[in-house]
């Protein structure tokens, strides 16, 4: 498992390190060149105070300074004729003549030198000196000022490591407020006193806790309607089949095992609608999206309830001739459908009509199902569509499920719904995207570039 804290120590010591390895190169580099500048004048100093004298040829090799002396003296005449050297140290044997004035560095069998070369009428001296104790003296210099620094990187790398952990305190008091939250403790995180690199992932942490908190409150509303709901359909079965286990005459026993069919009937679709409602809940995964006929599907389930309608002496009919598409779950589509057409019929008076319609214009297509019924009032038209809603007074059969499913079902095909006054009654019109219709042979079941505009 990765770790911020330790992430941040090994790169922080380690960029450290790095600084202080390239403060130490550069300290010695920077070292070795001021005690080459002094070193380079010295050698002119000293060549400049060698005076060459003709005499001095008789001597050839005369010492002008006492062992461990750190330069070295030669002068010669342009022939290359020395006129003396030092005995200690000396140059080495294989070190040129130089017959011209400045600064140079040769390669020897003793290693590298630096030489001053002064050219004068009377003769030419050479001053040289090994690098390498150049060299010695820069890393003499040099140690004394890196050693506080070198001990300094374990000192900073302690400090950064205690930083680190008052830094990422706050992270930590944040992790153990998430670890007591559980179902029954959805309340926000403090947010007070957080960092401002915090904060905001706190406030999403509080946004998804208020979200769950909706979610299940809303899971705990639907569970307790849904029993409430339940409770008086299933008493009603009970109390239906005792009364026809109880008839004394065929006739009494026929009309109680009605009543029990209708009411078998009632509890069967509202236990299918809790079924539908509950799948489409948000979060639930949903089938997937195939190329339907509207048109085709409106008039399939037209068709279905028309026994329904001529019991009711209503007159059903459907205005869907031409095909249409949509990219949607044919089920639910039918599901929306079945509880628009079952609505109508439930408030549409004896001897009106029914109408369900269906029709394109550019990529939006429209679906209305419009009645003589009663319709609903302005004030009411945003509330029918939540779950169990019934309106007060209403005694038509019906669990107020039918326009919630029928609502869910519009949004998770990213349509829109609403209700419109009609002359007389009440129009319910569903618009959803249109798609080109699918080519000859495919079937509408193919999920095949069916994807939602």
């Amino acid at each position: 498992m990765k770790s911020i804290r330790r992430y941040l120590v090994l790169w922080l010591v380690g960029a450290l390190a790095l600084g202080s390895l390239a403060v130490l190169g550069g300290t010695y580099a920077l070292t070795r060149d001021q005690v080459g500048r002094v070193f380079d004048e010295e050698l002119r100093q000293v060549a400049l105070a060698v005076h060459v004298r003709e005499d001095w040829t008789l001597a050839r090799r005369l010492r002008i300074a006492r062992p461990g002396f750190s330069l070295s003296v030669r002068a010669y005449d342009g022939a290359g004729r020395v006129y003396f050297e030092t005995l200690l140290p000396s140059l080495p044997n294989d070190t040129p003549f130089i017959y011209s004035e400045g600064l140079s560095d040769i390669s020897t069998a003793d290693g590298r030198w630096r030489l001053y070369t002064h050219v004068t009428p009377e003769g030419i001296v050479q001053v040289g000196q090994p690098v390498a104790t150049r060299d010695v003296l820069a890393r003499e210099f040099s140690l004394p000022v890196l050693m506080p620094m070198l001990l300094l990187i374990p000192l900073l790398a302690a400090l950064f490591a205690w930083a680190l952990r008052r830094g990422l305190a706050p992270l930590q008091v944040a992790s153990r407020s998430v670890s007591d939250r559980d179902v029954s403790r959805l309340d926000p995180l403090p947010t007070s006193g957080l960092p401002r690199e915090l904060l905001p992932l706190v406030e999403q942490i509080n946004a998804l806790l208020a979200r769950l908190a909706a979610s299940l409150d809303a899971q705990r509303r639907f569970l307790a309607d849904a029993a409430h709901e339940l409770r008086s359909p299933v008493s009603a079965l009970a109390l239906q089949a005792q009364l026809a286990q109880r008839a004394q005459t065929p006739a009494a026993r026929n009309a109680a095992l009605e009543e029990l069919r209708q009411g078998t009937e009632r509890t069967r679709r509202l236990v299918q609608q809790l079924l539908d409602f509950a799948r489409l809940e948000p979060g639930v995964p949903g089938g997937p999206f195939v190329a339907v006929d509207l048109a085709k599907l409106t008039r399939e389930v037209v068709g279905s309830y028309a026994a329904q309608a001529d019991e009711r002496a209503v007159d059903l009919g459907a205005d869907a001739a031409r095909g249409v598409w949509v990219s949607g779950n044919e089920a639910e589509l039918q599901s929306l459908v079945a509880n628009l057409v079952d609505n109508a019929l439930r408030y549409a008076p004896a001897g009106s009509a029914v109408t369900a319609s269906v029709s394109q214009s550019g990529g939006r297509i429209a679906l209305s199902v419009l009645d003589a019924g009663p319709g609903i009032p302005a004030t009411e038209r945003n509330r029918v569509f939540e779950r169990f809603h019934r309106l007060e007074g209403d005694a038509t059969p019906g669990s107020g499920l039918g326009l919630a499913i029928v609502k869910a079902i519009v949004e998770r095909h990213r349509g829109a719904i609403g209700l419109e006054e009609a002359a007389p009654g009440l129009a319910v019109r569903v618009t959803l995207p249109a798609i080109a219709a699918p080519q000859s042979g495919v079937s509408r079941r193919e999920p095949a570039a069916l994807s939602l505009p």
